[in-house]
């Protein structure tokens, strides 16, 4: 007489599997929302520190070539033209939305503002909306 081998799992033991992913699913889900709006939140600052730097390169080309300390009355006029395409292409805004700032729309629709004094070339953060 052959012994019989059945290979595979019983339906107890898929329910409690699918039990143990929903639980998973529950605690990871909240978690993931918080985690990916931090790294839009990151993402916009990096954007912001790298503008705050071409500025301040674009003011001293401006004494270099004219001896007198200048800011663009765009900001995004002292990127090269990649990174100012890459940007406009990701929803970076200047001015439009009823204001003269740096604007940018984040994927979950909220809009984040930063007012730019083009006579200093200071960035400050407005608000999220």
């Amino acid at each position: 007489m052959k012994k019989e081998i059945k290979n595979g799992f019983t339906l107890i033991e898929l329910v409690i599997i699918m039990v143990i992913l929903g639980v998973l699913a529950a605690v990871a889900v909240p978690r993931l929302g918080g985690t990916i709006n931090s790294s839009e939140v990151a993402a916009e600052e990096a954007v912001i520190g790298n503008l705050r730097s071409a500025l301040e390169v674009y003011a001293m080309d401006q004494v270099v070539n004219n001896s007198n300390k200048s800011y663009p009355s765009n900001p995004f006029d002292a990127l090269d033209d990649k990174s100012r395409n890459e940007l406009f292409n990701n929803d970076w805004h200047f001015g439009g939305f009823g204001n003269d700032g740096i604007n940018h729309v984040r994927n979950d629709g909220l809009r984040s503002f930063w007012s730019y004094d083009f006579n200093t070339g200071e960035i400050q953060y407005g608000y999220t909306q």
